[in-house]
């Protein structure tokens, strides 16, 4: 009897070490570690390797997309001068042009009234030293009012020089060049190019991403957490605002780890479950799904172009297609998908798609949202 005892024990230990090894845990068995936050995510194996080279690629192109983009923005700011500087311009050399005109009309009336009216220095003598309303002057003299100089010498009020001569550049009654509308044109002519090759970049970098991506943008909120829709403000911010109202700014861009499969593509903001999470400025929900290594997400098309994503949502308050203002709540904070903690990613995008990040802060900085971030951790 002993001995079958001890055959059953024996029998029962064994099947209970097979049980625990081979079988698998219980759906909601809690992890031995923190999971891992990858917020720049992979889609499944396989293709996760060309998932990566394709975002390094993105990568690349996305640097060469803000260069343009900086290079369109200083000429911009440079066209706008150039025009203020030309309507100016024209505005002094208007009233020169009055003011010779004023000169040449007073001078003319003297002369009519005869040489006993005119003084010394008033008189038109033989030689020719001025001629009066626009006429010719001899000898190399000067024409008044746009005339003509004869024997090569210079034409006043950017009149043509006879002879030869060359005509001078248009200048300020200071000396400085007058800048002038082809000076604007020209200038113009540089921007539309590098808004077009900005807009190429920006093109291939859409296309490149969309096929590793199918169907992201189109994303339903199928079984995602959606609360009520939320609606505008009130009163509404005539400004842009910060994601959420307080936080405390954590890893921040490109900040590298064991949390992030190369590095951080966004500015994380530590805040409790449940914060407001608000639209940074005006634009249209393109994008709310959940499921991923974000969890529940928003994104955000803004006028300029750019995308912003806010993720770890708790509960979505919008809907794909919503206009939303500035300040108003797409949802709250959480710690759904792949997070540590409960906090909100922000991010900026050249397109929709996961791989064409920007730096956030400066890019809200733009807008008028100044925000500190720590340095980040290498």
């Amino acid at each position: 009897m002993r001995r079958v005892r001890a055959v059953l024990r024996a029998a029962l230990v064994t099947a209970t070490a097979f049980a625990v090894v081979m079988l698998p845990p219980p759906l909601h068995a809690p992890a031995t570690a923190p999971p891992a936050a990858p917020d720049d995510s992979r889609p499944p194996a396989p293709g996760g390797d060309l998932f990566d080279r394709v975002l390094a690629d993105a990568a690349r192109r996305t640097a060469e997309h803000e260069k343009a983009r900086a290079r369109a923005d200083r000429l911009r700011r440079e066209v706008a001068r150039l025009r203020a500087a030309a309507q100016a311009a024209e505005a002094e050399e208007a009233a020169e042009t009055a003011e010779t005109a004023e000169t040449v009309e007073g001078a003319a009336g003297k002369a009519a009234e005869g040489p006993e009216a005119a003084g010394p220095g008033d008189r038109a003598d033989a030689k020719g030293e001025t001629s009066a309303a626009g006429g010719k002057a001899a000898g190399g003299g000067k024409a008044a009012a746009g005339g003509k100089a004869a024997g090569g010498g210079k034409a006043a009020a950017g009149g043509k020089a006879a002879g030869g001569g060359k005509a001078a550049e248009p200048r300020s009654r200071t000396g400085t060049r007058r800048v002038t509308r082809a000076d604007v044109d020209r200038a113009v002519t540089e921007l539309r190019a590098a808004e077009r090759q900005r807009a190429r970049i920006r093109d291939q970098l859409w296309r490149q991403l969309r096929k590793v991506q199918p169907g992201f943008t189109t994303a339903a909120p199928n079984g995602c957490s959606l609360g009520r829709r939320s609606g505008p403000p009130h009163p509404r911010p005539d400004h842009w605002v910060p994601p959420t109202a307080r936080h405390r700014l954590t890893a921040g861009w490109d900040a590298r780890g064991a949390h992030w499969r190369s590095r951080h593509t966004g500015q994380d903001f530590a805040v409790p479950k449940g914060t407001p999470v608000r639209a940074v400025g005006p634009g249209t929900v393109r994008v709310v799904s959940c499921g991923d290594a974000y969890g529940n997400q928003v994104v955000v098309r803004h006028a300029d172009g750019y995308f912003t994503q806010y993720a770890h949502l708790s509960r979505v308050d919008v809907r794909p297609g919503q206009r939303v203002v500035a300040g108003q709540r797409l949802g709250t904070a959480g710690a759904t998908g792949n997070a540590t903690g409960p906090h909100l990613h922000f991010e900026v995008r050249v397109t929709p798609y996961l791989g064409s990040a920007v730096p956030p802060l400066p890019w809200l900085g733009r807008h008028g949202v100044e925000l500190r971030a720590q340095p980040a951790k290498r």
